[in-house]
């Protein structure tokens, strides 16, 4: 009854969305399975009207691409999303070699093993013969300035479509970036070294070319999602009603807090999905954003300021998270993964 009780309410409070805005987006993501981020943020821009997600595109991050690929095609069959195309992109990043360090903190695209087994087996949905390149330029070129692209992964694969194909950066409509941490604003250290994030971290020579390239950003870094926590508590709520959805919730998330109750997330992707879906979430600053190649201590680290620098002539000034609504937000995702699974769209 508790449950039933917590949904109804939710459902009345936030079903609307706040900007009524529609987007066309291709989700590009190094993608795994809840908790992680990657897999709660598609979650939520499933579940997101506001959002008509032509395809899925993977990169190697997180951990290889084919496990990347593995886990979208098991998630989307998990929750009925079958419609939706998946394509396998870059396997590795551009320069950037294996190392001890990396395998060693979260950085296994590398990994020459088979992809493990998601819960119940792997899915019958296969990944489209396309690469995730091709798909990018292809469905960007045909419907100039209509797609955003959501990238909450490195950014090879973008990269490669914006050095492939001239006019790529000129017909995307907006970019939106989970990946960053800018150490002028507060909350600015890194994540995987001392300066530098993950995403932006594992290929910083392709991060590099994607802020420079002309397309209308929106960067959400590490900044802004340090403000969000993802504990037990809020994991109860998430899951307080019956669907396809909470159930794999309480599957992939159910016996991380059973081992630790403890345990917090940071909600990084899904910060960067839920300011599409209402922009009005998040504060944001323009600032001109650059990330240092540079195979040195600040290797990937990501650098902001209201005016060119020694060093970053070329850098281009995007939109910058760096404060966040959390009650409203953490709000909208609870009652969007308790809501009722939205129907197949094509």
């Amino acid at each position: 009854m508790l449950r039933g009780i917590l949904f109804a309410v939710l459902v009345t409070s936030f079903s609307a969305a706040a900007t009524g805005q529609s987007h066309k987006v291709i989700f590009d993501t190094d993608f795994i399975l809840p908790p992680g981020d990657d897999g709660l943020a598609l979650l939520l821009a499933l579940q997101s009207p506001e959002l008509e997600i032509l395809a899925i595109t993977t990169v190697a991050g997180n951990a290889s691409v084919e496990r990347a690929t593995a886990e979208v095609l098991w998630l989307l069959e998990a929750v009925g999303r079958t419609e939706i195309p998946v394509y396998q992109g870059a396997d590795m990043p551009w320069v950037h070699e294996r190392s001890d360090f990396a395998v060693d903190h979260h950085g296994k695209w590398y990994s020459n093993d088979a992809p493990p087994p998601p819960p119940g087996g792997h899915a019958q949905k296969k990944v489209e013969k396309e690469t995730a390149v091709e798909l990018l330029v292809r469905s960007v070129l045909a419907s100039p300035n209509e797609i955003t692209i959501v990238a909450i992964g490195p950014m090879t694969n973008i990269a490669t479509a914006i050095r492939q194909n001239a006019a790529f950066s000129e017909s995307v409509r907006e970019l939106v970036i989970m990946g960053g941490a800018v150490a002028s604003l507060q909350d600015g250290a890194g994540n995987i070294t001392p300066n530098a994030e993950f995403n932006f971290w594992v290929d910083p020579e392709a991060a590099r070319v994607a802020l420079r390239s002309g397309i209308p950003i929106m960067l959400s870094p590490l900044n802004v999602s340090r403000k969000t926590a993802l504990s037990k508590e809020w994991y109860e709520k998430m899951v307080a009603s019956d669907t396809a959805i909470t159930r794999l919730l309480r599957t992939t998330m159910g016996p991380r807090f059973e081992r630790d109750p403890d345990r917090v997330w940071f909600m990084y992707d899904q910060v960067a999905v839920g300011s599409l879906i209402d922009p009005t979430l998040v504060v944001t600053e323009e600032l001109f954003v650059d990330v240092d190649d540079n195979r040195g201590v600040s290797y990937g680290t990501s650098v902001g300021g209201t005016e060119i620098w020694p060093g970053a002539e070329g850098a281009k000034k995007m939109k910058v998270q760096h404060d966040l609504d959390w009650r409203r937000f953490i709000e909208m995702f609870v009652e969007r993964m308790n809501a009722p699974v939205r129907a197949r769209t094509r």
